[in-house]
């Protein structure tokens, strides 16, 4: 039981500053709408203040202001395949950029 203890703190306290650096690792909220308008915006409202809607996907503002969005979270998300959405591989930093374009839009 001991070394099970020692063993769950010394994984804590090397993958701590680990997650700690991911978590807040901060992308660009510019380049991150770039690319949502380049890559998502065929489907998606990416714009804060939209001209048009769409009936396909949800718009970047519903998404940002879901009570469950949170940064981990959307970069899980785009981080994986997603059902009807094409297969996009984004690199670390499109990601981030993603996600902090997004987080810009929460509570607008």
């Amino acid at each position: 039981m001991r070394q099970i203890m020692w063993g769950a703190m010394l994984a804590v306290g090397v993958a701590g500053p680990a997650l700690a650096q991911t978590a807040g690792s901060g992308g660009d909220p510019q380049k991150g709408g770039e690319l949502a308008r380049t890559w998502c915006g065929g489907c998606h409202v990416v714009e804060a203040r939209p001209a048009a809607a769409s009936d396909q996907a949800p718009g970047f503002l519903a998404i940002a202001n879901r009570p469950g969005t949170t940064a981990d979270g959307l970069r899980a998300f785009l981080s994986a395949p997603h059902g009807r959405m094409p297969n996009l591989t984004l690199s670390r930093q499109d990601i981030d950029n993603t996600v902090a374009y997004l987080l810009a839009l929460k509570g607008r």
